[in-house]
């Protein structure tokens, strides 16, 4: 009888992990197209949700956007002490500020806010500002690692320097560790009428492209999916996946990937 309970009861151990795994619903690698969001009116203007849920990454990956009426903001200066934000203005211009500093941005710009920075966001302009927040948290995070050696950032489109490819262009934008990634690398891509950046490949790191102009098609997983400008796709660790321009004009668009400090997944 004893031997019985010993090969029974680590099985039911493997088989409550197993369930308790599978019961959490990892964010789908898909398109969520521009055309087709909710749009939500707010006091200060409208707001945009496009995805909210774990990978295997983030215990907490949220992108929104956020639509704001001259003058106005969405809310107070605040703190984010379990998370990293990345903001990327699509039109307008906006005010940010990072502690005491304070810069005006427009389309294409990035700001990266660090946990424990103090940061605030206002329309600078005459026009509604739009802007995406995309925001993380990683599973293995604490507060108590926060040691100040990353700073926030705030990047202008027009200090991105252009490299001319045979395909288009390409704006190498920021390639750096933070907090909570090994390496966050984010670039612009232009591809010229029909043009395709590579074949469907994989890699380790999650990805996603922000589609700045024109249309593409995303190969995810051999499935073909089109998308406009303003458009967000999502690619998980390790799915097959690759882009081309299939409009009638150049087509430009973010590359967005995080190296996770774990690279076993």
């Amino acid at each position: 009888m004893k031997t019985i309970i010993s090969v029974i009861f680590p099985l039911i151990i493997l088989f409550s992990c197993n369930t308790k795994l599978t019961d959490t619903q990892l964010l789908e690698s898909t398109v969520h197209n521009w055309n087709l969001l909710n749009v939500e009116q707010t006091s200060s203007g409208e707001r945009r949700q496009i995805l909210d849920g774990q990978t295997l990454v983030f215990d907490q990956l949220e992108i929104h956007v956020t639509s704001l009426n001259p003058g106005q903001e969405p809310h107070a200066s605040h703190v984010h002490q379990d998370s990293e934000e990345l903001i990327v203005v699509k039109d307008g211009y906006i005010k940010q500020t990072i502690g005491v500093e304070e810069k005006i941005l427009g389309p294409g710009s990035i700001v990266l806010a660090m946990p424990g920075d103090e940061h605030g966001i206002s329309n600078a302009g005459e026009t509604m500002a739009t802007y995406y927040i995309i925001k993380w948290r990683t599973k293995d995070f604490s507060s108590l690692s926060i040691n100040k050696p990353k700073p926030s950032l705030m990047l202008d489109w027009n200090d991105f320097a252009v490299e001319n490819t045979d395909k288009g262009s390409r704006r190498n934008v920021l390639r750096q560790p933070t907090i909570m990634v090994d390496e966050l690398e984010i670039h612009v891509t232009s591809l010229n009428e029909g043009m395709k950046s590579h074949d469907q490949h994989t890699h380790v790191d999650e990805e996603i492209i922000l589609v700045l102009s024109g249309e593409v098609e995303e190969l995810i997983n051999d499935v073909p999916y089109k998308a406009e400008a303003g458009s967000i796709i999502f690619l998980n660790s390790k799915i097959p996946h690759g882009i081309r321009n299939i409009g009638n004009s150049t087509c430009t668009y973010f590359a967005i990937r995080w190296i996770p400090k774990n690279k076993t997944i």
